[in-house]
């Protein structure tokens, strides 16, 4: 299993840039193939997106179409990028 993690640096309004990522974001990571789980969170200036794919190139496919829409829509610089295997992960039992 592959994570996506990324830290970035932004100067919109919190409220607003979280809706417009959500309504953007969500269909791009939902429509990648090998998609698992996706998460965000703020802090202050910076804006941490971690996610969960089956396979490096699925971590990789997600990363680049995301890297793109954030150009695009938004002012959010990449401030660390980490895709990689997992050396491990916990699950809680269901």
């Amino acid at each position: 299993m592959y994570g996506r993690v990324v830290i970035y640096t932004h100067n919109e309004d919190k409220d607003q840039l979280e809706a417009k990522a959500r309504a953007g974001v969500i269909p791009i990571v939902t429509g990648t193939p090998g998609y698992i789980s996706y998460a965000v969170m703020f802090q202050d200036t910076q804006v941490v997106s971690v996610s969960q794919w089956e396979s490096e190139d699925h971590a990789k496919a997600a990363d680049a179409a995301l890297a793109e829409w954030v150009k695009a829509n938004t002012t959010m610089q990449s401030e660390t990028r980490y895709t990689g295997d997992f050396a491990w992960l916990e699950l809680a039992g269901r």
